[in-house]
């Protein structure tokens, strides 16, 4: 296929996707005044108007645990109704709603705070049809609770709150924005700071919070491409392996939530797309080209570890990749030459001291805060090795743990959100790859494994070395995991299915064989596409796509 071809596909491929990608991901307002209570501090809002209340809605903030709602007939009156709620740190940046179904004729809204750190964005009250009804604050210092009710959604969702592990990911964003002592501290801050940055820019919204990780994914289909064109020689085979990965579920899912795998898969992707790129210099070629590869792939090595430790399993990967390469080389020169001295020694600050430096600078936003106990070099290491303590200590159970060899079957997917709906109607997300790409990448691992191992084959081990570096660590990990953490596999799984298309081709002399299975996992996501992106559909179309029991969503 032509060159220019390939190039106007892939282009509307990374159109199309950004489209749906960037559709519903998430609201560009919610309320941005906070109001942070003191202890013991009591504050009163009362209606403009009389008319009866149906609902009350909060808009919580960045951190909320004690604290009490009330309404009242009157100021000093006793507390009529109270809010009966379950405020706590899943809470955080999200509107919760209160049926009122007490009979009084409410005049006063109270809210009692008996810790420092509640905080409340804003409280509307709403009238049987919905309408705000107009709230007063007796105080200037609690203006921030009723000055934004226009931002009051039509319903909510994840559209305007955050859901899953965006109450870590995206709060410690905020946090570490307003220096604030970060709740969330078990990864680096790396992929924190990087979500932030459209936060300090549009203001705290789910819009805002997801659009760097979002941005993140459709970079990585881009580099799929690159990787693919890169091992198998070929823009078309570059452009089945940005097309599977665009078709994958947990791909999808993945990037429009505010977590910091989107990040820690791309920059990963990028140290191995370097790194196959220095493979492939000839022997002879530039010792600056190939040290500028090896200098990329160990810059971009240490940001995926400043964003989460996992990253180390790729660098395990890319070492074994690298050392093999140069012993291969010496062994057939039968010496070592003086180029390969060199670039053994480069490698020792681009892959050691350039990561450990990132590392450190990654920490800087932390150094500023009162709070927080990085202060130095000293405490930093203190710091991370409670965070590894964490993660070797962390005894916890939940309903959607899964073990590590369970994963490429899909056997127990990731529920992230649900909201029922009137009418039989539900938005869910669950964090599943297409069924139709990971089940046949099992097949195709399996083959190419036997590819390099009988067949010697250097295309195969390129990938295969990755797979059992970012996968088989978790063999000896004790703690609860769950399918998610297959996510850093799963590019090079993707280039396994690549590998065994391209040599049913060669063998069969048919060309394009890979478009017929490329639609098949277009069906897949198509499919599942309501339950990858939160749409709105029935209660029985998302019955019918429970192929097993353990598919709980």
């Amino acid at each position: 296929m032509k060159k220019r071809v390939v190039l106007i596909i892939l282009i509307a491929i990374l159109i199309i996707y950004t489209v749906l990608s960037f559709h519903n991901l998430g609201s560009t307002k919610n309320p941005q005044t906070m109001k942070k209570f003191d202890v013991n501090e009591m504050s009163y809002l009362h209606f403009n108007t009389n008319v009866g209340i149906d609902k009350v809605r909060v808009y919580v903030g960045n951190d909320i645990s004690d604290i009490d709602i009330y309404l009242m007939e009157k100021k000093d009156s006793e507390y009529a109704y109270y809010l009966d709620h379950n405020f706590d740190y899943t809470s955080v940046f999200t509107w919760q709603e209160f049926e009122i179904t007490g009979t009084g004729n409410y005049s006063y809204i109270g809210i009692a705070s008996y810790d420092y750190n509640n905080v409340i964005g804003e409280i509307v009250a709403l009238d049987k049809y919905g309408n705000v009804i107009d709230l007063i604050a007796d105080d200037s210092k609690d203006k921030e609770l009723v000055d934004e009710s226009n931002m009051n959604p039509d319903k909510i969702s994840y559209m305007n709150s955050t859901y899953f592990d965006e109450i870590y990911h995206a709060r410690t964003a905020y946090e570490q924005l307003n220096n604030v002592n970060p709740f969330e501290s078990v990864h680096p801050p790396l992929g924190k700071i990087i979500i932030s940055i459209p936060v300090a820019l549009f203001g705290m919204t789910p819009f805002a919070f997801r659009l760097m990780g979002n941005i993140a994914g459709i970079l990585m289909i881009l580099i799929m491409y690159f990787i693919g064109k890169e091992i198998f020689k070929s823009e078309w085979f570059g452009l089945v392996s940005a097309s599977i990965m665009a078709l994958d579920g947990m791909h999808f899912v993945q990037t429009r939530i505010a977590t910091v795998d989107s990040f820690l898969v791309l920059f990963c992707m990028i140290s191995f797309l370097f790194m196959i790129k220095y493979i492939g210099v000839k022997k002879e070629g530039s010792l600056k080209k190939k040290l500028l590869y090896l200098l990329l792939s160990g810059l971009f090595i240490g940001m995926g570890i400043a964003t989460k430790w996992t990253a180390l399993f790729v660098g395990l990967g890319l070492a074994i990749i690298f050392f093999v390469h140069l012993i291969y080389n010496s062994i057939k020169d039968k010496k070592i030459s003086k180029d390969n001295i060199i670039t053994v020694c480069f490698c020792v600050l681009f892959f050691i001291i350039i990561p450990a430096i990132i590392y450190w600078l990654a920490y800087i936003p932390l150094y500023k805060i009162d709070d927080c106990t990085v202060k130095d070099l000293k405490s930093l290491v203190e710091y991370t090795k409670g965070m590894y303590e964490y993660h070797s200590k962390l005894n916890a159970e939940h309903p959607f743990t899964s073990e590590w060899y369970t994963w490429p079957i899909l056997k127990v997917p990731m529920w992230y959100y649900v909201n029922y709906l009137p009418n039989n109607m539900i938005s869910t997300i669950s964090c599943m790859g297409n069924p139709f790409i990971w089940w046949l990448g099992i097949g195709t691992t399996v083959i190419s494994l036997l590819y390099m191992i009988i067949k010697r084959n250097k295309e195969a081990a390129l990938f295969i070395v990755m797979i059992v570096t970012t996968w088989l660590p978790y063999l000896f990990i004790g703690r609860v995991m769950f399918i998610y953490h297959y996510f850093i596999t799963l590019p090079f799984v993707m280039l396994s299915i690549v590998f065994v298309l391209k040599k049913i081709e060669e063998k069969l002399h048919i060309k394009y064989i890979s478009i017929i299975v490329l639609f098949v996992f277009l069906f897949g996501f198509v499919y599942f596409f309501p339950v990858y992106s939160g749409k709105e559909v029935s209660m029985d179309y998302i019955e019918q796509t429970k192929w097993f029991d353990t598919w709980i969503y």
